[in-house]
């Protein structure tokens, strides 16, 4: 597999968004699941012991009550939300499926767990993970998922080739961008959309450790340079979070204010990542194979 072909901001055709937008922002909520005994993302990494429970009930903490705050909060902002969500989630999580359904969530695929990534994994063993992936998120929205982020970015040279396979029309595994843009694969193009790892919670909760203020003061000044530098080169803003991150108490006043500084700006589409995705192949068709 080799890396997306270099492209220059400057060099590129014009780029028009809806309704004369400079930016486009959307949501992700990583809604995830940990299996119990295998160590993931830790708010105090040096807890190691065998079982570990304070970090795994700091995650389950999200999935127990983080994310009900978080379904009131964006309720009350009218604002859309892309749910990256672990497959396994719909059988062990149902309120929280229901929820989704109930507050109209966006589904995109987010693999099967959390604490499963695909590096390693032979093709038939990873072809064999995505369509059951697929095929359990289904049913939560009645139709296959249109985008994936693979969980912990943990891919393999075959990843792409075999989400095009199994019907996905999008990823969001290249941070790489402002913009959209189509990757070949052996199975048919596929959308790369901006995700980031940058305005993320765990970048700059855990990895910086920025209290609420300045977490809040980081998602704004992220938005408005792309909204200034949007004028001539409209750009798409990934927000990445998760409900054991931004579910607690201590942040939701932040993130709040970050969301209703983005919201009062014009020229600013407030959106999903599939209608990303529309909105793109629509204005700019994947190319003809050569």
């Amino acid at each position: 597999m080799l890396p997306p072909a270099y492209s220059a901001l400057p060099n590129r055709s014009p780029l028009r968004l809806p309704d004369q937008a400079r930016v486009a922002v959307y949501v992700v909520m990583n809604i995830e699941h940990f299996t119990f005994g295998k160590l993931g993302t830790a708010i105090q990494p040096h807890l190691t012991s065998s079982p570990e429970i304070a970090n795994y009930g700091w995650r389950d903490y999200g999935n127990r009550v983080g994310i009900w705050r978080l379904f009131d909060l964006f309720a009350e902002l009218g604002i859309p939300v892309t749910a990256a969500l672990n497959a396994e989630m719909v059988e062990l999580y149902p309120p929280i499926i229901e929820g989704i359904r109930q507050y109209q969530w966006l589904v995109m695929a987010h693999g099967w767990n959390n604490s499963t990534g695909h590096s390693g994994m032979n093709r038939t063993a990873e072809e064999e993970l995505i369509e059951r992936s697929l095929t359990l998120l289904e049913k939560v929205s009645g139709s296959c998922p249109w985008g994936w982020l693979t969980p912990g970015f943990s891919i393999t040279e075959n990843t792409f080739e075999l989400l095009r396979a199994a019907g996905i029309r999008y990823t969001t595994d290249w941070v790489n961008d402002d913009q959209p843009y189509w990757l070949e694969t052996a199975a048919g193009p596929l959308l790369g959309i901006p995700y980031t790892l940058e305005t993320n919670d765990i970048s700059l909760c855990l990895s910086a450790r920025l209290p609420g203020e300045a977490f809040a003061q980081a998602l704004i000044d992220q938005f408005d340079q792309l909204w200034r530098e949007g004028e001539q080169f409209p750009r798409i803003m990934a927000i990445g979070l998760h409900p054991f991150i931004v579910g607690q108490p201590l942040r939701m006043g932040s993130l709040k204010k970050a969301l209703q500084h983005i919201q009062a700006h014009p020229y600013t589409w407030l959106t999903t990542s599939d209608a990303i995705y529309e909105w793109y192949t629509q204005a700019y068709p994947a190319p003809e194979p050569a």
